[in-house]
C-alpha cells in the first residue's frame, strides 16, 4: 500500500495513519490530539480548505500544513 498525505483524500474517505512526517513539535501536537499511527480516520471535508475529519468518536478540523504531515493509507 502506498503512503499519501491526509490531505489527498476527498471527504467520505476512511484512511490509516501510517506514520506522521513532522518535525518534533508538530509530531508532539498530533500525537496530543490522538492521532497516533495505526488510527482509522473518516475524513469529513477535504480539498483545499480546512481538513475536518472524524476517529474515535471526536471531530477534529486542522490546516492543509498539518494534514499534509500525516502519511496514510486508504483501509480496506
Amino acid at each position: 500500500m502506498s503512503e499519501q498525505p491526509l490531505n489527498c483524500f476527498p471527504a467520505g474517505t476512511l484512511v490509516t495513519i501510517a506514520h506522521l512526517d513532522a518535525g518534533r513539535g508538530a509530531k508532539a501536537k498530533l500525537y496530543s490530539l490522538g492521532l497516533i499511527p495505526g488510527t482509522e480516520v473518516q475524513i469529513t471535508s477535504g480539498g483545499s480548505g480546512p481538513c475536518r475529519m472524524k476517529f474515535r468518536g471526536s471531530e477534529l478540523v486542522i490546516g492543509q500544513g498539518l494534514a499534509s504531515k500525516i502519511l496514510v493509507f486508504k483501509a480496506e
